[in-house]
Order: structure tokens, then C-alpha cells, then sequence
């Protein structure tokens, strides 16, 4: 069956929709690379991308970021709460892809830069293609070093990239990047500025050539790079960028960020609007990003949580899973040890579970018995999981199975020390006790 997106449906291949002026639509090859990419398509949001924490460091400094770990109430870029290495990656990958089906995109966004990682970059890459030759892979990259490893990311086997350009104006970037380094030199204002932007223009145009689908992300800055977005997107349109995704400046001073300290504030929902109908005119937009931290794991929405014109139910009611997790593939976890809980959601089409998302935690047991009993120390933990209908763990307390229980959340421990998967697929059967096996042809979207 031929595989066709209407250019009205697709937000990605929605130019400046919301304003009615112009459309954009991907050639049909483009689509087909894309369909399981839920970063480059909305159509993909069944699928599940998982991001590999391994490069620190970055090359450049941006007023906006502040690249900070164990941030566990925070979803912005740059943000982690535990650094891996390459075979800690792979260990994490492996665990979270025998109980995910739907995970289909594995990626490298920091919470630094890949490419100012490049020994820890590659090799995880390395890993995660001999693991899984199917994974599409992907990094985020500030663009300085793009064009020096464009042919090394195309020859292991990267084929999606996003590069952050918020600016082609020396004199603009001046203002949001306080220093670059590069050569062995730390550069400042505008020559910093000029070198950033060289770089980056260099680098997307040989990424393209190399044949990779380049997104290029901006963060919209009022009264800085706000006028400028048309000349911007001209620009990376013109060397090859196929989506142009414009983000909202995060900018709460509880953030630590330049920004945030001087008191910059974020762009209107009207002002984020006119900056993608300004760039709608030359190149397509992703419209539907949750600007998701280095560590993130899951959806961006999930089948199912965010009703759409053309994606039916597929549940007559939703039944989500927590899982407290440390990262192991065994449930072997203390409800209240959990730094994590990876959320699965139960298709019926498909008569199976599939990851939602990881959401972080700060545990609070601070050893083997010390749980506090105050409940306002455990309600950022409860508030984390109250959409969900049961959660499993190695072990609880009673105080806290109480409390869940009066939210309507059901604890389950008969899966202890067992491996999550299987727990997942026992509570899979249990939701279709008396159903008669039917043929599952159709809306499988693994």
C-alpha cells in the first residue's frame, strides 16, 4: 500500500499552517525515513526515542543553558540526572529495548555537546549500531564541530541530526554566547560569534550532502533573534536543513541561567507564532517539540494521551504501569529507593505494553529503613505516578501503600526480582482475561 501524508495532517510537513499562508510537502522518500522518527514526524508519536547521557562537556556557552545533574523536577535540555559511559549506555539500552518495542530512535543530546565529546560520542554510537543495526541513531550538536565529523557520524551510521543555529547575525550570536571554544582558544564576542556561525553553515552544509535529514532547532529570544528568523531560515534552507523547529527561551530564574538571572523572559505564544509563519514561508516546522532533557526516554506524547483528529482509541480505558527502576532489568527497586519510574501504557490493539516515558524521582528513603512518614516529603514522588493505575516494585511500606491506594493507584510487588519485561507481559494477559484471540493485522504500531 503506497504510504502518503496529507500536507495538511502532517506536522511535519506543515509550513506556516497556523497562519494559513503556506504548506510544505516532504517528498514521499523523506517521509518514509521519517515515519518512525517521532522528533522529525507527529505521525510517529507511538514510537519511543531514548537519549543517551554520555557527553559532558561542551565547547560553547550559551546564556540560555546551565548544564546541571541530578535535576530530577526538571525537563528542559542540558539536564541530567546521571552521566553514563558508552557501556553504560548500552546496558540501558538493552534494558529499556527488551521492554519497549516501541523504541525505535536512540540519540546523543548532551547534557554538553556530542561532537565536544567525540571519543565518548562515537563510541557509544558504535555500540548501540552492533547492538541493534535497526536503531535509528541521532545527535544534537551545536554545529561547531559538525563539519570536522560529518563523514565520521555518516559512516556510523547517523542519519538524522539536529543542529542549534539561533542566529546568522555575528553581532546577534554576540549576545547569546558569551565564549566558543575552538583551536585550542577560547574566543569572545564577535570573533567568537563569526567562528560559531562559519562553523555551523559548514557543517550543516556537508551533513546534507552526506545525505542526513539535518532539523535545525532555534530558541526564540524576544528582542534579540526575534527578528531574524526569516534571514535564519533562508539560510539553512538554502545548505540543506529539511525541518526548522523554533523553541521557546526557558527563562525561570530558578534555573541558574544567565538569562534567567538578568530577568530575559520568553517569547508569547503570538510571538512564537509569528516566528514560525516568518520561517514557514522558506521551510518546513516541527511544531510539536517538548524540548526533552539529556536523559529522556519514551514518547512525546503517546498514542493515547493526546487525542487527535486521526489516531482512534485504542482502549476502552487507559491502564498505565509504573515501574520503580533504578535502571536494572529485574524489579528489584524499593518503592521508596526509586530515583526513576519508567511509565508503560497498554495498547489493546496490540495486547501489549509500550514505554511512555521515564520520569525522575528524588528517593525518599535515605537508607535501608529511613523513610520519613511525612507525607509532604512524599508527595512530589505520589504526584509523579498519580496518572497511573498500578505500580510495581520490589517492596513498600505500608504507609505508602496506603497512600496510593487512596489515590486510586494500585501497589503490586508479585513481580519481585523478576524481569520487568515478563512482569509486563503477565499484566498484559490480565487485561484481556476472557477476550477471544482475534487476528492483530492492523493498527500494530510495532
Amino acid at each position: 500500500m503506497e504510504h502518503h501524508v496529507d500536507e495538511r495532517k502532517s506536522a511535519c510537513a506543515t509550513g506556516a499552517n497556523q497562519g494559513g499562508s503556506v504548506s510544505h510537502l516532504l517528498p514521499k522518500e523523506i517521509q518514509q525515513q521519517i515515519e518512525r522518527h517521532p522528533c522529525y514526524s507527529k505521525q510517529a508519536h507511538q514510537y519511543a526515542r531514548m537519549h543517551l547521557p554520555v557527553a559532558p562537556a561542551c565547547n560553547i556557552q550559551c546564556n540560555y543553558c546551565n548544564r546541571k545533574y541530578d535535576c530530577s523536577n526538571e525537563s528542559r535540555p542540558g539536564v541530567v540526572s546521571h552521566l553514563v559511559d558508552p557501556h553504560g549506555a548500552l546496558k540501558q539500552f538493552r534494558a529499556i529495548k527488551k521492554r519497549a518495542p516501541n523504541l525505535t530512535v536512540v540519540g546523543i543530546a548532551g547534557p554538553g555537546d556530542a561532537l565536544a565529546n567525540p571519543k565518548a560520542t562515537f563510541s557509544a554510537l558504535k555500540l548501540i549500531r552492533e547492538a541493534d543495526p535497526t536503531a535509528q541513531l541521532c545527535i544534537s550538536t551545536n554545529g561547531l564541530m559538525l563539519a570536522e565529523y560529518a563523514s565520521e557520524l555518516a559512516a556510523h551510521g547517523v542519519h538524522h541530526l539536529t543542529i542549534t543555529i539561533n542566529t546568522i547575525d555575528p553581532h546577534v550570536a554576540a549576545k547569546i554566547y558569551p565564549w566558543v571554544y575552538y583551536d585550542h582558544q577560547r574566543l569572545r564576542g564577535l570573533a567568537a560569534a563569526e567562528r560559531l556561525i562559519s562553523n555551523q553553515l559548514a557543517g550543516l552544509e556537508a551533513a546534507a550532502k552526506l545525505g542526513m535529514l539535518v532539523k535545525v532547532n532555534t530558541v526564540l529570544i524576544p528582542g534579540i533573534n526575534d527578528q531574524h528568523i526569516a534571514a535564519l531560515s533562508d539560510a539553512v534552507k538554502a545548505r540543506g536543513a529539511l525541518l526548522h523547529n523554533i523553541m521557546p527561551l526557558i527563562s525561570a530564574a530558578e534555573h541558574g541561567t544567565y538569562f534567567g538571572m538578568t530577568g530575559q523572559r520568553g517569547p508569547t505564544e503570538a510571538e512564537l507564532t509569528n516566528a514560525r509563519n516568518a520561517s514557514g514561508q522558506f521551510m518546513a516546522q516541527m511544531t510539536h517539540c517538548q524540548q526533552c532533557r539529556a536523559d529522556a526516554v519514551g514518547t512525546l506524547g503517546g498514542c493515547g494521551s493526546e487525542a487527535s483528529d486521526d489516531t482512534p482509541a485504542t482502549a476502552d480505558k487507559l491502564v498505565r504501569v509504573a515501574v520503580a527502576t533504578n535502571g536494572e532489568p529485574l524489579l528489584s527497586t524499593h518503592f521508596g529507593h526509586a530515583r526513576q519510574f519508567e511509565i508503560y501504557q497498554f495498547d489493546q490493539a496490540s495486547g501489549q505494553f509500550y514505554l511512555l516515558e521515564r520520569r525522575q524521582v528524588a528517593q525518599y528513603c535515605s537508607g535501608a529503613s529511613e523513610c520519613p512518614e511525612e507525607e509532604n516529603d512524599k508527595q512530589a514522588l505520589f504526584n509523579t505516578i498519580s496518572d497511573c493505575q498500578i505500580v510495581l516494585s520490589a517492596r513498600i511500606g505500608i504507609s505508602p501503600w496506603r497512600t496510593l491506594e487512596q489515590m486510586g493507584v494500585t501497589p503490586n510487588v508479585d513481580f519481585a526480582y523478576q524481569a520487568i519485561s515478563d512482569a509486563l507481559q503477565r499484566l498484559a494477559r490480565q487485561q484481556q482475561p476472557s477476550q477471544p484471540q482475534e487476528s492483530n493485522d492492523e493498527v500494530c504500531h510495532y
